[in-house]
């Protein structure tokens, strides 16, 4: 473990963030102190630290900016480049993703690329040189760059989204706003009722502004799990989308029969979700999940070839093997959806796993189960599409969306990369508002917990209102 401070807290937490992924490939501990000072455009750093007798780092950057916001950006990435390159000559480690701890590295690859007058060398070396991002990484990232860039939002069209907070159970790995519906029953026909309403607004909002709806999404929590006939409720308002793509995500095999696909289908839905996570009976037992592998060929079996499929996939799930992993890989690849999605767990707070103390599986593990799911799609012919990172990720490593060529789906690329508007709807929904010439999106966010999205759904509204038409 690595004892950290510095002489300013301007971005304490931000750098600890870094620190932290040391710490489970540290073989002992040791303190590091950062002193800092900006002269003159010039930012200079002076690191020690007691691992070694009198060791002393000093490091010079140029500051140049004349934008106060981006000379803070970059004080604090140059303090990032740092601190990773004093840690890892102390004690040997490198990470995957070097002193990146962002959750877009494909957005700020695109960044870098696009502005070569400032960094004077390509994106992959700074990538490779500077943020010390392995070969490997950069390899996955310019992957997913590529196949973006026709896919990418160039006419300003707009996104829709719901979200439905609802699942059969809660997952032992989950801290989402999803609350076990068997015990929130009595609210949710109230909160169907205020989804219906902010709807309303929403499509009003379009129509008057002559909107034009690229993607809708309807995500969760499950929102299959409210049944078909409050889901109609919602699917039906939405079928004057028809044309653009409209994903429901449906997730838990135990909710999807043949009532509710017929429904989907009726009111243009063309892609959906069936998320196995593990094919792996005593795994789904372990993370609380109430279906087992036969539900999820049945669910697949109700949708394959009608609509198009994702389906979630999780490294390093607790308890589970290497080859528990790749079978489940091999499953996927021999279904073959038209999109499969590989995260890495992840340990956030409030999660029953993090709350009992959890240790996660090796980091030599974890990558492991990764780099086999990578080669497996690619051979299968999958596409790597999208990207994003979390904290507390096992091995510091990512979650990827791969796709067969022209069936990627356009919300996880926008959501991602932060490029298109989206009219959000529902508890903890944030709309935001992306100006392409200011390269600035301006958030606006509704009540978090589902009760309190129904007791202010008035002000809510008026809220998104004013938002939209400031």
């Amino acid at each position: 473990m690595i004892k950290f401070s510095i002489n300013n807290p301007e971005y304490e937490n931000d750098l600890l963030e870094l620190i932290r992924l040391f710490d489970s490939r540290l073989e002992e501990d040791f303190s590091i102190c950062v002193d800092y000072s900006n002269h003159l455009d010039n930012l200079k750093i002076q690191i020690s630290s007691d691992k070694l007798d009198g060791f002393k780092k000093l490091y010079d950057f140029k500051l140049q900016s004349s934008d106060a916001l981006e000379k803070k950006r970059l004080q604090k990435r140059y303090l990032k480049i740092a601190i990773y390159n004093a840690i890892t000559f102390l004690s040997g480690v490198r990470l995957p993703y070097g002193c990146l701890t962002g959750i877009r590295p494909t957005k700020l690859f695109v960044e870098v690329q696009n502005d070569f007058d400032h960094y004077k060398k390509s994106a992959r070396e700074v990538f490779l040189k500077d943020y010390d991002v392995s070969e490997k990484k950069v390899e996955l990232i310019e992957r997913i760059v590529d196949v973006q860039k026709p896919l990418r939002n160039a006419e300003g069209d707009f996104d829709l989204f719901v979200f439905i907070p609802f699942c059969p159970t809660r997952c032992a790995y989950c801290s989402f706003v999803s609350l076990p519906i068997e015990k929130q029953r009595k609210l949710v026909d109230p909160y169907v009722e205020c989804i219906l309403s902010e709807l309303d607004e929403t499509i009003k909002r379009i129509d008057r502004r002559n909107l034009k709806i690229r993607a809708v999404y309807i995500g969760g929590g499950t929102p299959t799990a409210i049944g078909a006939e409050r889901l109609e409720k919602i699917v039906e308002k939405l079928e004057r989308f028809r044309g653009a793509e409209f994903t429901v995500e449906a997730g838990r095999p135990d909710t999807i029969d043949k009532e509710t696909v017929d429904m989907l289908l009726k009111h243009g839905v063309n892609r959906i979700s069936v998320n196995p996570q593990t094919f792996c009976d005593a795994t789904l037992e372990r993370i609380g999940r109430r279906h087992r592998a036969k539900d999820i060929y049945n669910a697949y079996a109700l949708v394959a070839g009608k609509m198009d499929v994702n389906m979630d996939l999780i490294a390093a799930l607790p308890g589970e093997s290497f080859e528990d992993f790749k079978k489940s890989v091999d499953i996927t690849c021999a279904l073959s959806p038209e999109n499969v999605t590989v995260h890495t767990l992840y340990m956030k707070k409030g999660s029953s796993l993090k709350i009992e103390g959890y240790r996660q599986e090796s980091v030599d593990e974890a990558s492991k189960m990764v780099d086999y799911a990578y080669e497996k799609l690619l051979k299968a012919g999958y596409e790597p599409y999208y990207m994003y990172r979390q904290k507390y990720t096992s091995g510091n490593l990512e979650n990827v969306g791969y796709s067969k060529p022209g069936k990627e789906c356009l919300y996880n690329i926008d959501i991602m990369e932060e490029d298109t508007s989206i009219l959000a709807n529902g508890a903890n929904a944030i709309s935001k508002k992306w100006q392409k010439d200011k390269n600035l999106i301006t958030r606006c966010a509704n009540y978090k917990e589902p009760l309190e999205y129904v007791k202010h759904i008035d002000e809510m509204l008026k809220r998104q209102s004013e938002f939209w038409d400031e």
